[in-house]
């Protein structure tokens, strides 16, 4: 089966490495992408010439949140169930949280749910006057997905 998404790594000459996320028409947060940031940020996080590290999302949206129709592959099967808390823990907080190299958000167009829970576990966030972020899962009284931990 292909993957569903990935992200884009770009080293500048400055040291800051920009990781896109991509997967049109919203950037969703497929678990392909999802792992795909995990490789990308790993990488970053490995190379010595990378002093700062750029998390956005392509076409002027940086995550629509979740994609909710990996839920269906999880459940039929066509993709491994990542194990509880993965996600949350292994990947945000672990990883993006407790990175030794400094990392910002840099949000454009929608930042929802799962999305606006990456940039949080970013060090920094900026934005542009028209972002749009928010969790809407809570107007359906859900907890996050991620947690929904605010820093």
């Amino acid at each position: 089966m292909a993957a569903k998404g990935a992200t884009e790594m770009e080293v500048g000459g400055d040291g800051v490495a920009v990781i896109t996320i991509c997967n049109p028409p919203v950037n969703s947060l497929s678990i392909d992408v999802l792992l795909s940031l995990k490789e990308s940020y790993e990488e970053a996080l490995q190379r010595k010439d990378v002093k700062a590290i750029v998390v956005t999302g392509k076409g002027g949206k940086f995550s629509g949140g979740f994609d909710i129709s990996s839920f269906g592959d999880l459940h039929s099967g066509k993709i491994e169930q990542p194990k509880v808390g993965y996600i949350s823990i292994d990947i945000l907080t672990e990883l993006l949280e407790g990175a030794t190299k400094p990392s910002v958000a840099a949000i454009d167009g929608l930042c929802l749910g799962g999305g606006l829970e990456v940039s949080m576990a970013c060090h920094a966030r900026i934005s542009t006057p028209t972002a749009q972020l928010g969790l809407p899962e809570l107007q359906l009284g859900i907890i996050p997905g991620f947690g929904g931990k605010i820093i």
